[in-house]
């Protein structure tokens, strides 16, 4: 019982960070973690550690749709999908289709493909674990058994995901690339299901030499949890809820301001696939191309999330130039620094950074996420290296409600970052306006 309260009481504070931190992967691990434990304890104070034994695997088998940490699940999207983007190319050429890959990106005659996130095997990846537990359970498999069929679980869904990418893939080469809008997700599912029968007839074959005998035992005697038990939970769970609501509660104090893109004369709007689209969930987004007196070339996106509810407050700090960018080819090739520049009455930070494309080419990247909180002045949001004690400021500021805006300038044809950096300062004179309202 006394795990049971420990783990009742750390819901409260939990609950308090998740509130402007929805996105850290830390916070719905511990939340659930909290709820496995206290049910655990729960079974044993009500039938024993054979119950407890007992109903161990469901109630811990919740855990496994909780989201990876940020740092596994980044290093194997990353090395997942150049990973797929190299074996489908391999494979294109092989079957006779000329086919680049460049970064995360398939160049074939038609265009070029992306390996997004969904397609790199990382969700269906999940999924696989998620069944290689579960029929690894109903087939009372041996320990060793269960790992293999883990191991197997991780195969199927890695090559069922480059049959996926090779296959749409081979749709654009033949069909142009509408034919990937056509074949994305129908492809998707089979791949799933796929990779759940190949688990399933896996398990059934391991089933034959490798399950364990059910034991049949004397079930220890229930003993029923004391109605005050529930009470007690119910009004510490309403508590949680109000005192969580109390503590963020802020009335409006004005105008929110903020600054919005002005594109300069001339500049070609770009528009951004909608799997892109989808995958960053902003409110408003701007792309354009432009070349400026000197002949060097512009690219900017602006992108804003309006202030809600359960909206990560980091959203503008993920979507970096050092995540994104590599996947298109590009590598770094300097440090970083930081840039304060004043436009249109903003001090605003960039975090400067030297790239090279796929040609080998100088490419200047200048980077500034923007804070947006209701009834206050904006502010720039801190670079990746204090998101967390960020997120805890939020909570003890009482900083619920945050939006956000970025805007990242690509800029090529230039010889140094110090040209690149001065005609920086003369562009956003232009490209930087404000805009005011009530969120």
């Amino acid at each position: 019982m006394p795990l049971a309260l420990i783990s009742a009481a750390a819901v409260f504070p939990i609950w308090l960070i998740a509130q402007p931190n929805p996105g850290w992967r830390l916070v719905p691990s511990l939340l659930a973690l909290s709820a496995v434990l206290g049910t655990v304890a729960l079974c044993a104070r009500a039938g024993g550690k054979s119950w407890a034994r007992h109903f161990a695997f469901p109630i811990l088998f919740m855990l496994t749709a909780v989201p990876w940490p940020g740092l596994v699940e980044e290093t194997l999207v990353q090395g997942l999908m150049r990973f797929v983007a190299g074996v489908t190319v391999a494979l294109l050429n092989f079957a006779g289709l000329s086919a680049m890959q460049r970064g995360n990106l398939i160049e074939v005659r038609a265009g070029v493909l992306g390996v997004e996130e969904a397609c790199s095997g990382v969700r269906s990846l999940q999924t696989a674990l998620m069944s290689a537990l579960l029929f690894g359970e109903l087939y009372r498999l041996k320990p060793g058994a269960r790992g293999a069929l883990v191991a197997a679980g991780f195969v199927a869904a890695l090559l069922t995901n480059i049959a996926r990418t090779a296959f749409l893939s081979l749709s654009a080469g033949h069909d142009g690339l509408d034919a990937i809008d056509r074949w994305h997700d129908p492809a998707g599912y089979m791949v799933v299901t796929v990779s759940i029968v190949i688990i399933a007839l896996l398990a059934e074959w391991l089933s034959v030499k490798h399950s364990t005998k059910v034991k049949v035992s004397v079930a220890s005697p229930a003993h029923p949890l004391p109605a005050r038990t529930g009470i007690i939970l119910t009004a510490w769970l309403v508590f949680v809820l109000a005192g969580t609501e109390a503590w963020y509660f802020r009335p409006p104090a004005g105008d929110t301001r903020k600054w919005t893109l002005a594109l300069p004369p001339g500049a070609k709007v770009e528009s951004l696939p909608e799997n892109t689209l989808s995958l960053l969930g902003c409110d408003q987004t701007r792309a354009a191309t432009w070349s400026d007196d000197t002949g060097a070339h512009w690219t900017a996106f602006f992108l804003e999330w309006l202030p809600r509810r359960n909206r990560t407050a980091l959203l503008a700090q993920v979507h970096r130039p050092e995540v994104c960018l590599p996947s298109t080819g590009f590598t770094e090739a300097g440090s970083r620094r930081t840039l304060r520049i004043s436009a249109a009455g903003f001090d605003l930070a960039f975090e400067s950074l030297h790239f090279r494309d796929p040609r080998g080419e100088d490419a200047f990247v200048f980077y500034c996420p923007w804070e947006i909180i209701p009834g206050q002045p904006g502010r720039n949001a801190v670079f990746s290296d204090s998101t967390r004690s960020t997120s805890f400021r939020r909570v003890w500021q009482r900083e619920r409600v945050i939006g956000q805006q970025v805007i990242e300038l690509i800029v090529t044809g230039i010889s140094s970052r110090e040209a690149a950096e001065a005609s920086l300062r003369g562009q956003l004179g232009v490209l930087i306006t404000e805009a005011t309202g009530r969120n």
